[in-house]
């Protein structure tokens, strides 16, 4: 009895009256301003979680037993106590200095100390800035923000909401798709996306390059009238289709991902093996033997999720051609492939990490790499036995290059997303440089006909990358972030 009754005098302590004292922090998000309680206590500014929780998403539960309230959001779970400093982020606890408070019904985290732990988490880019009184979300980093589509008595309205007035082109390529690339854009893409509607488009994907943003939407009708327009106030790219008659499905039955809506086939692929070394360090450690490790450790983490199925590529030192290694994967319909290196470089001082996915090079570091990748494929179509030739094939023709293009852009939007996924965990749990995501033309990947990445973890070249390369502990930080990364994946991009 004097235990319970402990817990409510302590309960009601940080149950805040109503002194008529809150006030308000701005919210900036997608280009616009949204505003949230505050309250203030010794100089702590405490914002309202439970209002915040409505731009950021995910779900808040209330757990009378102990005064516990639940935030679950994608893949993390959070989890406070009232009147407590400490809260458990997933399994890890930790320390926001200041408690946890309740007023009117909602939950109050202080700000400062608390939103950096959100951050490090949450997929979206989230900073408070106690000067200005604002917390933005995104509108940072971005500056294309949100799209709108209006049905209008004569047609359509597309909208491209903007930061400030950017160049632009809109051209429509065969399939009905109309595309809007924004030169130096930086979008918003989960927001963009959410735009989707399946009464007026098939398909809604976005891509972001260096120097451009592009947004492409596959409509259900043929554009044939078509015209657009920079507005202001606020400023924002309109594009006006006139006389569209859609196909008025109420569902759209193109699979997002794999054959069954489901991420649940993962293809693991241990770069090189049996005849094809890869690159060699200083200490003659193998790249093909480091990129095994690294594929089975990930593959046991994998396994004990049975929501997944793993395949690998090889699980032993024996040599699987690029051409069998995506007919493995093409063949178990994978739904993710994760192909796994080393890096090299004749500067031995060059380190740190690489998270590359299918497109063309943009520059000399991705080509060299995809090039030292490929040589594997070259050796293939000539080698020195000329029993071990593959069947010859024309690269130059044309038809073959359109269907490799088709491959290589189809999946391209969502391997750029599951790259940046990765990007963030390695960042998370790697101590070690990180040279970011990148794209190039790998061979490997351009025959998959699924969302795809190729890691480098390090450079085998560097001696002290070399030692670090060959540790289980190591070996164990990239595998769980790997497996981090595809949940999170899955939480997005699978269809319930």
């Amino acid at each position: 009895m004097k235990k319970l009754l402990l817990i409510f005098i302590l309960f009601t302590i940080f149950i805040i009256p109503d002194s008529g004292n809150t006030k308000d922090t701005k919210v900036l998000i997608s280009g616009t301003e949204e505003k949230i309680e505050r309250i203030e206590d010794n100089d702590v500014q405490f914002v309202s979680f439970s209002q915040l929780v409505e731009y950021v998403g995910g779900t808040l539960d209330w757990m009378i037993v102990g005064h516990q309230i639940l935030y679950v959001e994608d893949t993390n779970r959070f989890e406070f106590v009232i009147g407590s400093p400490y809260f458990k982020r997933n399994d890890s606890l930790f320390n926001m200095t200041y408690p946890a408070k309740i007023k009117d019904g909602m939950l109050f985290l202080p700000a400062q100390t608390f939103i950096r732990f959100w951050d490090e988490v949450l997929y979206q880019k989230i900073v408070y800035d106690r000067d200005a009184n604002t917390i933005r979300i995104n509108s940072e980093y971005f500056n294309v923000n949100d799209m709108i589509v209006t049905q209008k008595a004569n047609g359509l309205l597309i909208e491209i909401y903007l930061s400030s007035a950017m160049a632009y082109d809109v051209y429509v390529t065969e399939g009905n798709w109309i595309n809007i690339s924004i030169r130096n854009g930086k979008l918003n893409r989960a927001q963009i996306q959410s735009r989707q509607n399946n009464r007026f488009m098939y398909s809604l994907k976005t891509h972001q390059q260096e120097g451009a943003g592009q947004v492409s939407l596959r409509l259900k009708r043929k554009v044939e009238k078509w015209h657009h327009k920079l507005q202001n106030n606020p400023p924002r790219i309109q594009i006006s289709i006139a006389d569209v008659n859609f196909e008025m499905d109420e569902t759209d039955t193109t699979p997002i991902i794999g054959p069954d809506n489901k991420i649940d086939v993962i293809v693991i692929d241990a770069g090189h093996g049996g005849s094809q070394s890869g690159a060699v360090g200083q200490k003659k450690t193998k790249e093909k033997d480091i990129a095994l490790d690294i594929a089975k450790e990930l593959a046991k983490i994998i396994r004990k999720d049975k929501q997944f199925k793993v395949i690998m590529t090889r699980d032993r030192d024996i040599t699987v051609s690029l051409e069998e290694r995506a007919k493995i994967a093409n063949k178990a319909a994978c739904d993710l492939f994760i192909s796994i290196h080393a890096n090299a470089s004749p500067k031995k001082h060059v380190h740190g990490w690489n998270v590359f996915f299918l497109a063309q090079a943009k520059n000399d570091s991705a080509r060299s790499v995809a090039q030292f990748e490929n040589s594997a494929f070259l050796k293939e179509l000539n080698p020195d036995n000329e029993e071990d030739k593959l069947p010859m094939v024309d690269y130059n023709d044309p038809i073959l290059g359109i269907i490799n293009e088709m491959i290589m852009t189809e999946f391209q939007t969502e391997s750029f997303d599951f790259a940046m996924m990765v990007d963030k965990e390695f960042r998370r749990k790697l101590k070690t440089k990180p040279r970011g995501v990148d794209q190039a033309g790998f061979f490997v990947l351009n025959k998959v006909y699924a969302p795809s990445v190729l890691i480098e973890a390090g450079f085998i070249t560097n001696k002290a990358e070399e030692k670090l390369l060959k540790k289980d502990d190591f070996q164990k930080d990239i595998a769980e972030s790997l497996y981090n990364a595809i949940k999170r994946f899955k939480g997005k991009y699978e269809s319930n």
